[in-house]
């Protein structure tokens, strides 16, 4: 497939119709597997079959998960998921920025709901055989919900058993009060009460939260300190940000901002939550996510100290081969550097600019 000019196709219609367009095409299982590098590494007493996956937002309902198997993830994040069905903002809500190679939503959580994803996602493990892929399922409130912990309590003891790990979304930007949740006695009141939760489910899977890269350096330690002392087992950096660092005209068009100018906001937060996570004696882990697109992002997010690593507007500009081009290129990172498994330089940098001094000259260049 040419995705360039596939691509190009798409730039002239709606967004959200396009990425319709685009999830149907796959859906259709006409679609051939792509071989990728196989680099087994396990995280959070998963195996994973290499460390790259595919972020909430593009499979939200559910629909494709053996599809994206299919294109070399590791694992893929549903969601996010509200206990009822919702349509999200009003259209227009998604917005191409290529000059940046970055995208602008104001979705707002539209999902087919808790009881249609779960039967979907239920259906696609009782008919697992040869698929690989970790599911992570991403669960949220409604817009409109009375009691938002109830919410996440619903989702935690519905979609438990079926999960690998579930997600916590206290961050997108595009439900309103959302990100109020991140506040130190909120968050710590709805991590105490899911924890009881999933304390009930005979699968406990792993539980991450799911953070804004628009946090100061207090509220991500305010955090960081509640995960470690209700002992969940990881952080997803980051969500999309409010901040602008772009050309495009749709500059001010409100929403989150995802794709190559979230790169290093997303990545400094990775630096300073592994850095505070060290000084702490903790090894909880970090999935990383944020402008990745070739095997150097990729890269640096494991230097700055992610365990595993997540795209999906990457996979948007450079078309359904990414996986198998990222892990080609840290393949070739792993023999320059000499490096056996991931984990060895995991956090390796303690700084952006150290990464990519790793990246250019190799790990052991004094």
């Amino acid at each position: 497939m040419n995705w360039k000019f596939f691509y190009k196709i798409l730039s002239f219609i709606d967004p959200e119709l396009s990425h319709d367009i685009v999830v149907n095409i796959i859906k259709t299982g006409l679609f051939f597997k792509i071989k990728t590098r196989s680099t087994p590494l396990k995280v959070m007493n998963l195996k994973f079959k290499n460390p790259i996956g595919l972020a909430a937002g593009f499979d939200k309902n559910a629909l494709l998960m053996s599809e994206i198997d299919k294109l070399g993830f590791a694992f893929s994040e549903v969601g996010t998921v509200t206990v009822f069905p919702q349509k999200g903002n009003p259209k227009p809500r998604i917005f191409r920025l290529p000059e940046d190679e970055a995208v602008i939503n104001r979705n707002g959580f539209n999902n087919d709901g808790l009881e249609v994803i779960k039967h979907r996602i239920a259906s696609f493990r009782k008919s697992l055989k040869s698929s690989s892929i970790k599911l992570g399922i991403n669960i949220g409130p409604n817009k409109n919900s009375v009691d938002r912990i109830k919410d996440y309590n619903k989702l935690v003891n519905e979609l438990s058993k079926y999960a690998d790990y579930l997600a916590i979304n206290i961050s997108s930007p595009n439900t309103p009060n959302l990100r109020e949740l991140q506040l130190h006695k909120n968050f710590k009141n709805l991590i105490i009460s899911i924890k009881k939760e999933i304390s009930k489910q005979i699968n406990k899977p792993p539980i991450l939260v799911k953070i804004s890269p628009d946090l100061s350096e207090k509220e991500i330690f305010k955090i960081i300190k509640v995960i470690m002392q209700e002992k969940l087992q990881g952080l997803i950096i980051s969500n999309t940000t409010l901040n602008r660092n772009v050309k495009s005209i749709y500059e001010k068009e409100v929403g989150g901002l995802s794709g190559k100018p979230l790169f290093e906001l997303s990545t400094k937060v990775v630096i300073k939550a592994r850095k505070f996570l060290k000084d702490h004696d903790s090894d909880i882990s970090i999935i990383a996510a944020g402008g990745v697109d070739d095997g150097k992002s990729a890269y640096i997010k494991i230097l700055c100290g992610a365990d595993l690593v997540q795209l999906y507007t990457g996979m948007i500009y450079k078309g359904p081969f990414v996986v198998k081009n990222i892990l080609k290129e840290l393949d070739e990172y792993k023999k320059r550097d000499k490096i056996k498994k991931w984990s060895d330089v995991r956090g390796e940098a303690d700084s952006l600019k150290k990464a990519y001094k790793i990246v250019k000259y190799g790990l052991n260049k004094k």
